[in-house]
């Protein structure tokens, strides 16, 4: 029996603030209302509906614990609350900025984890950043799993990592690395030995980024998941589908239950 955690990532609801009026070149705009938006209540509506469809584990984006706004007694509420609905947060989504001009938003940042009780963090990251963010990695004994984005090949990722494998590692984004025409299982096997995290995603097609249903694009999920299981990976894995006009909820349930039969996977129940 394969052995991961399969978890909800909760920037599929970047949308959710517009009532699914948005897209992929409006990001930044949705993100700015989910913030702005964003009480208890709504995160206790989130945690729900990801639980009612059957996850246990979740990535939690800035979205819902941003920085700025994040406080001790705060961070106690957003606890309280996943762990009613029965939720594990395993990794904490956000954007580190630019570390070398402005190290205080990254500090934010590893304070928010910190706060949280979250134990690795998921951003992307430059290869001039990285000495920065090691320097904070050690200081909170917090992990960073570098995405790509922009990066058309896993070496660049690589470089990012360099010397510091111990607390940095990769965060293989799927639909990234097919978006900029790079074979996703590939990378995944590329990158097998600093990989740290897997956001699973699918995508229309090659030179745009934009998010599917998983098997309704053009990244080949089944083969993603056999080299996954072929370099025995068993950390956790991220359903991701940043869908812009309507709710993704019952295209991740599906997904969930398809990774989950691909796998054969009993998952990790965490306390």
């Amino acid at each position: 029996m394969f052995h991961l955690i399969i978890g909800f990532h909760t920037a599929n609801y970047f949308a959710r603030a517009t009532n699914y009026q948005a897209s992929m070149a409006t990001w930044a705009e949705a993100e700015r209302k989910v913030i702005e938006n964003f009480s208890l209540p709504e995160f206790d509506r989130i945690c729900r509906d990801i639980a009612a469809v059957g996850f246990q584990h979740i990535e939690l984006w800035m979205g819902h614990a941003f920085p700025k706004f994040m406080t001790p007694y705060l961070a106690d509420e957003l606890k309280s609350i996943w762990k009613k609905h029965g939720l594990y947060v395993y990794s904490y989504s956000c954007s580190l900025g630019d570390p070398v001009r402005y190290p205080k938003w990254a500090r934010l940042c590893f304070e928010t984890a910190e706060m949280l009780g979250i134990e690795m963090i998921t951003s992307g990251l430059s290869k001039e950043a990285a000495p920065v963010i090691y320097a904070m990695c050690t200081e909170y004994q917090i992990k960073v799993a570098v995405e790509n984005h922009p990066e058309k090949h896993p070496d660049e990722i690589k470089a990012v990592i360099g010397d510091y494998g111990d607390l940095m590692g990769a965060a293989v984004d799927t639909g990234w690395f097919s978006t900029q025409g790079f074979s996703a299982s590939d990378a995944i096997r590329e990158l097998q030995d600093v990989l740290f995290h897997i956001h699973l995603k699918d995508v229309s097609e090659v030179g745009e980024h934009n998010p599917v249903a998983l098997g309704s694009g053009i990244v080949d999920i089944e083969e993603c998941v056999k080299t996954l299981k072929d370099i025995g990976y068993n950390q956790a894995l991220s359903i991701e589908q940043e869908t812009g006009k309507y709710n993704p909820t019952k295209d991740c349930a599906i997904a969930l239950n398809r990774v989950g039969k691909m796998l054969n996977t009993q998952v990790k129940i965490q306390p």
